[in-house]
């Protein structure tokens, strides 16, 4: 499977006057076990919004059907420590139904290109 991540937007400001970089870190789970991680590359933010574009390819198939993939937005500051935002769990027992829907046809039709925006949940 790939998964691409191509932006997000309304992240928060920083009131220093160093700026925040973000990235998106993908975990895959099993059981709740992380058996993969993949992340993105740390960026600025302008205005609020970036662009990634990246693909993250990741050892899944349409067999695998107790599988998650947490993907989760952290900023980093000047300091450089992270701060987890908000995360997006897709799977069949994710608590959003649109990402449910999703999951369910991504294994399905695993050529299929599925695009769709999540709101992360703040944690």
């Amino acid at each position: 499977m790939q998964l691409q991540i191509l932006s997000a937007q309304n992240l928060p400001s920083s009131s220093s006057p160093l700026t925040q970089r973000f990235f998106v870190k993908v975990e895959l789970l099993s059981e709740g076990k992380v058996l993969l991680k993949r992340k993105t590359k740390v960026m600025k933010s302008s205005e609020g919004q970036i662009q990634w574009g990246e693909v993250l390819h990741l050892p899944i198939t349409n067999q695998d059907q107790n599988l998650q993939l947490a993907v989760k937005l952290y900023g980093r500051g000047s300091v450089r420590r992270k701060h987890l935002l908000g995360q997006v769990l897709l799977g069949f027992d994710s608590s959003s139904t649109e990402a449910v829907e999703q999951w369910r046809d991504s294994m399905a039709n695993p050529e299929k290109v599925v695009t769709s925006w999540h709101r992360v949940s703040r944690l």
